[in-house]
């Protein structure tokens, strides 16, 4: 019978900066770097903040940072290691304001917690979030992920995340767009919409714990492998995928959306499979965890997991059993995150450097046949939908996610609009909801349209959604 709470040594997959040469092998292509040109930099010890020392750095450096809480935002540089002392040791706190950790291609961050990012929205690459990987394709392992907006982001940014813990988010666990990331071995739990999110990606989720989300993974216009997971007790959704199985039959941009599932538990959600169905090996039952409630997703030792996960022999467990479902199976079981001598360290995981061209969203969003510019549309459908819906009418995927007692405008509500001047909707979509009076939960657009395009999103909404034009304020 297995054991629930095995620490496993994987030495061969660590990479220590003494070896003569230190190879970094990615998707495209193996970088090397002579042990001549190797640092090692201590914090506090030899520069007091992790900045300081990721400024002082260079590609292949190592930075380790002893315990303590560092009260900074960090951005890290290209191929660098950054390892903390584990995640009850370090902690980086972002202050509550913007991203806590901005990533750098090829980097990688292990061994600390990453807390209290800015609050700033709910989709895109314009949200605060705990980790970001904009165009930075890297690993991040071994840490903990909590009290942020959003806990991790990859933005055109295939990454390795792997041994984390991600819990206790505002809006998402993991927000994963333009990236087939590898997902595998993390507990994702209590973030307030989305335990993964997943759009126009194509990534691998494997070997997951996912919990006590609104909904446990979502995911549109993607095929995604979603296997050997542990998916219970969520709000909503366990597995909800955005196109109907017809649609998922459609030819062209819409082909091959379909879910890919093997060898998962799904149970206890208040609808376990949402526009798909169990895959090969899927089961519904107690996953049977010693305490849930505590958060303590570990298993007792009759739990149906044990040796249900896939019957591939690459998969199994460090011991050479049978995969395990869930976080704590697998070849990258789940370790002990909380301090750095018993961690496992993935740097030398393999990370694939190439990224995707970015869209041209200038082209995409002339559907309203403004051409040659951004379109009130397009734009409408970029940065309004998730929370107003298709429609306007306040029902977008995370008009529920707000917060207790928030719920997005209806904008399809002409009485309300036709008593809402240009100027009022201008100042709302470019400042946020805070400057007219209204909840943070209305972010603030102005960094990240201009005004032109602020004004082609008004026009849309009086032309298409209230069919509407301002009549002066209620009771004039």
């Amino acid at each position: 019978m297995k054991r629930r709470t095995r620490i496993f040594n994987l030495s061969r997959q660590t990479i220590f900066p003494y070896l003569l040469v230190i190879s970094f092998m990615t998707g495209s292509s193996i970088v090397s770097f002579a042990a001549g040109n190797i640092k090692t930099l201590n914090v506090p010890s030899d520069y007091k903040t992790i900045q300081s020392a990721i400024d002082a750095s260079s590609s292949g450096d190592t930075i380790k940072v002893s315990p303590g809480k560092y009260k900074e935002n960090i951005i890290l540089k290209e191929g660098i290691i950054i390892q903390g002392s584990g995640a009850d040791a370090a902690i980086i706190d972002g202050g509550g304001k913007g991203n806590v950790v901005e990533g750098a291609k090829g980097a990688v961050l292990e061994g600390f917690t990453i807390t209290n990012s800015g609050k700033r929205g709910t989709t895109g690459d314009v949200m605060d979030v705990g980790v970001s990987a904009k165009h930075s394709p890297m690993t991040i392992a071994n840490c903990r992920i909590t009290g942020n907006n959003a806990g991790i982001r990859t933005y055109f940014a295939p990454s390795n995340i792997v041994n984390n813990i991600i819990a206790d988010n505002r809006v998402y666990g993991l927000y994963i767009l333009y990236s087939d990331s590898s997902i595998k071995n993390n507990i994702i739990y209590n973030n307030g919409s989305y335990g993964i999110y997943n759009s126009y990606s194509n990534p691998e989720v494997i070997n997951n714990t996912i919990f006590k989300n609104f909904d446990g993974i979502y995911s549109e216009i993607s095929k995604v492998v979603v296997r050997s997971n542990i998916i219970v007790n969520n709000k909503s959704g366990g597995i909800r995928w955005a196109e109907s199985p017809d649609a998922q039959k459609g030819t062209g941009f819409m082909k091959g959306v379909e879910p890919i599932l093997s060898y998962n538990l799904v149970w206890g959600n208040k609808t376990n499979y949402v526009n798909t169905s169990p895959g090969n090996g899927d089961i519904s039952k107690d996953p049977m965890f010693l305490d849930l409630a505590k958060g303590n997703a570990h298993l007792k030792n009759n739990s149906p997991v044990i040796n249900a996960g896939s019957e591939d022999t690459t998969a199994n467990d460090p011991d050479t059993t049978r995969n395990d479902i869930g976080a704590y199976g697998g070849p990258l079981a789940q370790n002990q995150i909380t301090v750095s001598p018993k961690n496992v360290s993935y740097v030398s995981l393999k990370i694939k450097t190439e990224t995707l061209e970015e869209p041209d969203y200038g082209s995409q969003a002339t559907w309203s046949g403004e051409e040659g510019k951004k379109s009130g549309k397009g734009l409408f459908q970029s940065w309004c939908v998730s929370c107003h819906g298709a429609l306007g009418k306040g029902d977008g995927q995370l008009a529920d996610t707000l917060g207790e007692g928030i719920r997005p405008r209806d904008l399809s509500n002409a009485e309300l609009l036709s008593a809402r001047s240009d100027e009022f909707l201008f100042k709302v979509i470019k400042n946020g909801g805070p400057a007219v009076g209204f909840s943070d939960a209305m972010m603030s657009f102005g960094s990240t349209m201009g005004d032109e395009e602020i004004k082609n999103i008004i026009a849309y909404i009086r032309r298409d959604i209230c069919k509407c034009q301002y009549k002066g304020e209620a009771g004039k």
